[in-house]
C-alpha cells in the first residue's frame, strides 16, 4: 500500500487563463516544470526520456531530488486537467506558457534550461512539432539565441541543430 505524505505544495491558481500552480521564481520546482513540459510536448512521456534524465543527473542539475521531480510531474498532470482539451491533448495558451517561462529570471538558468529542454526533446530520436514549438517559445520568451543554450554542449553543430528544430516546427 502506498501512502502520500504531506509535503510543501503550491495550490493551483483558480482564475481564468492560469490553471497551473505558481512556483517561486527561479525555484527548482519552476525549473523542473519546464523539463516536465518538454517531456509532454510530443503528447506523451517516453520511458527513454525519463531514464535519460536520471542517467544524466538532470535532477541534481535542477537542484531537486528525483522524488520531488516526480512530484512536480504529478502536480503538472493534476493541474493539466484544468486546461482546455483539443484533439486528445490538453492545450496551453501562449499567455499561460509565457507565465511559466516568467518563473525563470536568471539568465544562466534560462540558458541551462534551453539546453535541458533540447536534450529532452531529442532524447527519443524524434522531434515532434510540439517539442520544437516549446523550444522556440523558450528562446523567444527569454530573448535568447540558439547559440546561448546549445553552443557549449554541441560545438560546431549549432546550424544543423537549428535546421532540425526549424524543420519540425
Amino acid at each position: 500500500m502506498m501512502t502520500m505524505q504531506a509535503r510543501e505544495t503550491f495550490p493551483p491558481i483558480k482564475y481564468a487563463g492560469r490553471p497551473l500552480r505558481m512556483y517561486p521564481v527561479d525555484s527548482p520546482r519552476a525549473k523542473a516544470r519546464l523539463v516536465v513540459l518538454a517531456l509532454f510536448a510530443d503528447g506523451r512521456v517516453d520511458a527513454l526520456e525519463l531514464s535519460s534524465l536520471a542517467r544524466r543527473g538532470v535532477f541534481a542539475e535542477l537542484g531537486i531530488t528525483g522524488e520531488d521531480f516526480f512530484q512536480v510531474l504529478y502536480d503538472f498532470c493534476s493541474d493539466a486537467t484544468g486546461l482546455p482539451e483539443g484533439a486528445g491533448n490538453y492545450l496551453m495558451s501562449q499567455a499561460l506558457l509565457e507565465t511559466v517561462f516568467d518563473e525563470i529570471n536568471e539568465t544562466g538558468e534560462r540558458q541551462k534550461l534551453v539546453r535541458l529542454i533540447f536534450d529532452v526533446i531529442r532524447s527519443d530520436g524524434h522531434l515532434a512539432e510540439g517539442e520544437a514549438l516549446l523550444f522556440w517559445n523558450a528562446l523567444d520568451a527569454w530573448r535568447l539565441r540558439i547559440e546561448d543554450g546549445l553552443c557549449h554542449t554541441h560545438p560546431g553543430r549549432v546550424a544543423p541543430i537549428a535546421r532540425a528544430v526549424r524543420r519540425a516546427a
